[in-house]
């Protein structure tokens, strides 16, 4: 059975399924939005393989928000005037050791699953990226 909420009600549902208190309106900063998905991500226990993999998808999307949110940072000129060299060495350093983490991971599961994947008729460089990574 659907139900139509219009109005206020509508308003209050939504602000329910956003967690936010008796469905008050209102717009979460971005530090409190990664906040609250570091908090979800923590609170993680999948169960099964379907709970694996929609915890998966959950980290992702929370990683690639959070990579599109500094990337669009860095690309501010004004952003290198924010922080001092001091600090723009502890970011590097701390971002280095996530990045190289991170890309290990990423050939590490690519290359197995590109052993694994069946032998296409197309020649590997007309595939486009997706197809050879997916593939």
């Amino acid at each position: 059975m659907k139900t139509c909420l219009k109005g206020n009600n509508a308003k209050m549902a939504v602000g329910i399924l956003h967690g936010q208190p008796d469905g008050a309106p209102g717009k979460l900063s971005w530090v409190e939005e990664r906040a609250k998905a570091l908090d979800d991500i923590k609170k993680l226990e999948p169960t099964d393989r379907l709970g694996l993999y929609a915890s998966l998808i959950r980290m992702n999307s929370a990683l690639f928000e959070s990579v599109r949110g500094w990337d669009s940072w860095l690309r501010n000129p004004s952003f290198i005037d924010t922080f001092t060299e001091s600090e723009l060495k502890e970011i590097y350093a701390q971002f280095r050791e996530i990045c190289l983490k991170f890309l290990q991971e990423d050939v590490k599961w690519t290359g197995i699953k590109e052993k694994g994947a069946p032998v296409s008729k197309t020649a590997k460089s007309e595939r486009s990226e997706t197809e050879r990574r997916y593939a």
